[in-house]
């Protein structure tokens, strides 16, 4: 860890005060900075925190980080880049329940979409939204249902429902998984996508649909709202395989069978 290298550094490139200065700002002691300075004390978290704060850094960034081979801009940059990742900025979400303080699972239909982005934190919106329960579920977890829109997420039809599972921490979206974004800034508002995770090292996640018609497009973190993992889908029609992978299939099947005749010509020749 870098805390006492890095608390040295934050102190003296913030005007150099005094140890006895620096902790009477901080609430602390002249020895204990300088015990936290040469490593011979280590810090609880209430005071990480306040530290962290009063140089306007992360705690992450104050323990793991040497900031003193970081300038000013790199230090900004991963001081946003750890908001995303670790959802500091992130709201607490807004829930309903039913009479027995179970969680509702609110449907938001695609007519519904356009005022989501604006009502999503407003509980008065959400319960004027459908409502279910859905056992099969496992516990414990935060959901909401979107009604599918447009086909770039082939096989599931449009006006399928999705379920999705609310992910706080954006250090936990795994490339490739399918999700639920709400996005601000956006017509659409809603979208169900592939998503690649890339907060960490560009501040952005990429999104990708399974129909090969759409192309890729990227979203700064700050615009997103909300990301749903894909937990279950409801549907009226049978999902339908992707014509251009049946193709293939039955192109390699084919391929097999030459290959199977080949080879039994070999081994059977006619004279």
């Amino acid at each position: 860890m870098y805390f006492g290298k890095n608390l040295r550094f934050l102190r003296e490139k913030h005007g150099k005060p005094s140890q006895e200065k620096l902790g009477i700002k901080l609430g602390l002691t002249r020895s204990a900075i300088s015990s936290y300075e040469d490593g011979r004390a280590e810090a609880k978290y209430e005071i990480l925190n306040r530290i962290s704060k009063y140089f306007n850094i992360t705690v992450d960034q104050l323990l793991n980080i040497d900031l003193s081979k970081l300038d000013e801009s790199e230090i900004k940059h991963q001081k946003e880049t750890d908001k995303y990742v670790k959802a500091e900025n992130l709201r607490i979400l807004a829930i309903t329940t039913d009479e027995s303080d179970n969680e509702n699972i609110e449907l938001v239909p695609i007519k519904a979409s356009a005022g989501y982005t604006a009502g999503y934190s407003d509980t008065e919106y959400l319960s004027e939204l459908p409502k279910y329960q859905l056992p099969f579920l496992p516990k414990g977890k935060t959901y909401r249902a979107f009604e599918v829109k447009g086909d770039s997420m082939l096989p599931l039809k449009p006006k399928s429902i999705v379920v999705g599972e609310f992910i706080s921490d954006w250090n936990s979206i795994k490339d490739g998984q399918v999700c639920v974004v709400v996005v601000k800034n956006m017509n659409e508002g809603i979208v169900l996508k592939k998503i690649y995770n890339r907060v960490k090292s560009d501040s952005k996640f990429i999104l990708k649909s399974s129909n090969i018609n759409y192309p890729s497009y990227e979203i700064p973190a700050e615009d997103v709202i909300e990301v749903w993992k894909f937990s279950a889908f409801i549907s009226k029609e049978f999902p339908e395989e992707n014509h251009t992978v049946s193709e293939l299939k039955e192109a390699f099947w084919r391929l097999e069978d030459d290959i199977r005749d080949i080879k039994e010509n070999q081994s059977n020749p006619s004279f």
